[in-house]
This record gives C-alpha cells, structure tokens and sequence, in this order.
C-alpha cells in the first residue's frame, strides 16, 4: 500500500469518526483525541515495524497498519452512546473495533487469513493478557498493536497532566479522581511487574502507577527503545507523589525496558 492509498484510508476513517459528532464543525474533543492517538500509533506502528524488519516483511508492515488504524475504531461509537472511553461503564472497545473494522470497513484486497489477523489484532490490543492459545501467526501482530497503543497512551497521559485543568479532556482519566495519594498495594503489584486492573484503581494516580506495570508487558525491543528514548516514564513519575515506592515503580520500570531493549539488538 502506497503512501496516498493509506492516507485515502485514513481520510475515509476520519470521515467516519466525524459522523458520530453532532456535526462535522463541532467535533467533541474528545472524539478529536482518538482520531490523533489513532494516527500516531499508526506512525509508531510503523517505527516499530521499521526496526523490526526480521519479524514485519512488506506486507507484514502493510498488515501492521491496517491493524493500528482501526484498532479504536469503536470509540466515537462509544463516546456518542455512553459519554465515556471506560469500557466498564459502555462496551469492550476491542471487540467492539474488530466488529466495526468487518462490517463497516471490508477490505477486498485482502486474504481471508489476512482478514482474521487484522480483525485479532483488533479484538485483543485492550486486554490484560492475551490468550495463551493464539496462533504463530496473529501472535506478533496482537503484540505489536499492544505495544504501539501503550505509547501512545503514556504520550496523551503525560500531555494531559502538563495541561492546566481548566483546559484538560475529562475523559482522559476514565472517571478516575483526582485525590490525594495511592494505594501502596497495587504500587506493590506494579514493581512486581504484574498488570493492574482498572476495577482496582481508586483514583487517578493508580491509574498512573499501573502504567509503569506496562513495561513487563512490552513486546518489542523496538518500543522499550522508544519509551527509553523519549524519557516518557521520567516524565510521568514528576506527576506521582514523593514516595520512596514511586521512585522504586520508576527504577525497576527503566531496568525491565533497559533488559529488553538490549536483549534484541
């Protein structure tokens, strides 16, 4: 897929998106911030993939994006009904994605096999873990969409706390409180690089701390290079209290994306 086919796509898709606004010249801000979180995994989508060469061939790449375009293709749906991004309190927005991504979007250049890679990719880039069972082939295309979502979202993270509040998208915090403190235990879990679940989290520093619990699940040495690169974790533990267990969170977080990012070159 050339340059300008991608970009056709991604105006078709921006199209799309746009319909879900009560009209087109009143874009909620938040359905303005999937539509740019969307584009920039796909660009690191393609960062990754570029540096992983040995895993994505050419058509591996051109999967690699259709899968990082549509992977939240659900959420304007889902903000239009429900007026929120917390799939708790709406739908799964991966299944829902990889739903809309088969019906609204067919794609006929594509293989069957293809299809069903894509469409998997899709359905479990939000989940915890991934299904142990998945096959060979879909395997690296769920884990590179995981990987490229996670980036992104640790960039719109540290974005919205720099922000003033009076200017912040509320939705960013998926109904998480902004109190005072966190809980030392799933601080704990997090340096213990097990994944948090957003039902645990009482506020929004929970929220932020179980981020860095991201970094065991990192797939690529490509997308540890890039958080290492952008200092995106030294960023966010200036938003954290000062305590002693977020400075450990932030060392053991740089060690575990250090360990990967050497462990492939």
């Amino acid at each position: 897929m050339s340059n300008a086919d991608f970009d056709a796509l991604k105006n078709r898709f921006r199209e799309y998106a746009v319909s879900f606004a009560d009209s087109p010249g009143k874009v909620p801000q938040a359905m303005q911030l999937k539509i740019g979180h969307t584009f920039d995994v796909c660009l690191i989508t393609d960062y990754i993939t570029e540096k992983e060469r040995s895993v994505f061939d050419a058509r591996g790449r051109y999967l690699a994006r259709l899968a990082a375009l549509f992977h939240d293709v659900s959420r304007f749906k889902q903000y239009r009904e429900f007026q929120t991004f917390r799939d708790a309190d709406s739908f799964d927005h991966g299944e829902m994605s990889a739903e809309i991504f088969l019906h609204d979007f067919p794609m006929g250049n594509l293989a069957q096999e293809e299809t069903r890679l894509i469409t998997a990719a899709v359905r479990f880039h939000n989940k915890r873990v991934l299904p142990p069972d998945l096959p060979p082939e879909i395997l690296p295309f769920a884990e590179l969409v995981r990987d490229a979502d996670k980036l992104s979202i640790i960039k719109i993270i540290n974005n919205f706390l720099a922000t003033p509040a009076e200017y912040q998208e509320a939705a960013v915090k998926i109904g998480m409180e902004e109190t005072p403190g966190f809980t030392e235990e799933l601080a704990r879990e997090a340096i213990a690089g097990r994944q948090i679940a957003h039902s645990d989290m009482r506020n929004l520093n929970d929220f932020k701390l179980s981020i860095f619990a991201w970094a065991q699940d990192i797939n690529f040495s490509a997308a540890a290079e890039y958080i290492l690169e952008k200092r995106l974790y030294e960023t966010l533990r200036t938003f954290l209290p000062d305590d002693r267990l977020m400075d450990e969170l932030l060392a053991v977080s740089l060690a575990r994306l250090n360990q990967k990012a050497q462990k492939e070159d």
